[in-house]
């Protein structure tokens, strides 16, 4: 008997010692890939094991791993057909799912899912050790009260967002943002007590940003007839004054009819807004 034929009749009376010496010799492995009798052995070789592969003999599937990563190691001189080689890998990822054997069955729908999951957790591991080696992070209890909000306090407001987004698509928008925010805190050193206290406390419907310098240029107030009581009459004088000490032009907008604004601000903006 030859090499080969030692193969085939290992395999076919179970003797998976045998079998393994053989492919354990780096002679054999050169013999056995030369020897056109080999397809026979490799056509016949995962239908045989899974025949037995049911029982509790761990040689079984430590032979056809051990063939397996033979084929795959530059340095060996054993050669599978790629038939071979991928129906090994099939039955090793049925028991033990691995990404060297995932790898190999390029068309296999639960080896494609194994490996992007493979994938996606390497990254998290990857970016969570990233996390930790850069940064302290620390997250808030919270209670058994929901206390949230919308950022608009009017329809308007939001409506006016909404179309401010749709036109200017590049630019920052910032929505209800307080004074402080886009006005240098350097100018109540021009303000009295009493303006200084509503620059830190107000705030402004729409500010349009800059999306290079990071500054605010375009300014929009909407106006209602709550604006006509005598009290806020008095904020916005001072509103107005805060925003020309500053430089900025404020754009006070109030609707005349009782309908939808959107195509009005559209309009309004489209016209007015130039970065």
């Amino acid at each position: 008997m030859n090499i080969t034929e030692n193969c085939l009749s290992y395999l076919k009376d179970n003797k998976w010692d045998d079998l393994n010496s053989i492919f354990s010799n780096k002679e054999y492995c050169s013999e056995l890939s030369s020897d056109p009798m080999f397809s026979i052995f490799e056509s016949n070789l995962v239908s045989e094991i899974q025949k037995f592969d049911n029982n509790s003999d761990e040689n079984i599937s430590l032979v056809l791993a051990h063939i397996f990563q033979l084929s795959q190691n530059k340095n060996s001189s054993l050669t599978l057909s790629v038939n071979c080689t991928k129906e090994i890998a099939q039955h090793l990822f049925k028991k033990y799912p691995l990404e060297i054997y995932a790898e190999i069955l390029t068309n296999n729908y639960d080896a494609k899912t194994f490996l992007t999951k493979k994938s996606i957790e390497k990254k998290e591991k990857i970016e969570n050790a990233l996390l930790a080696g850069n940064l302290n992070i620390k997250i808030g209890q919270t209670g058994n009260f929901d206390f949230s909000k919308s950022i608009f306090n009017s329809p308007p407001e939001e409506d006016l967002y909404i179309v401010a987004k749709k036109v200017l698509i590049n630019e920052i928008l910032l929505p209800n943002t307080a004074l402080s925010t886009i006005i240098d805190s350097k100018i109540t050193n021009l303000l009295d007590s009493q303006k200084t206290e509503f620059y830190y406390k107000s705030t402004l419907d729409l500010c349009i940003v800059n999306p290079k310098t990071y500054k605010p240029v375009f300014f929009i107030e909407l106006d209602s007839s709550w604006h006509d009581k005598p009290r806020q009459i008095l904020k916005d004088a001072m509103k107005d004054d805060i925003f020309k000490i500053a430089g900025y032009k404020l754009h006070r907008l109030r609707k005349l009819q009782n309908k939808s604004m959107n195509e009005i601000f559209e309009i309004f903006i489209r016209q007015n807004y130039n970065r």
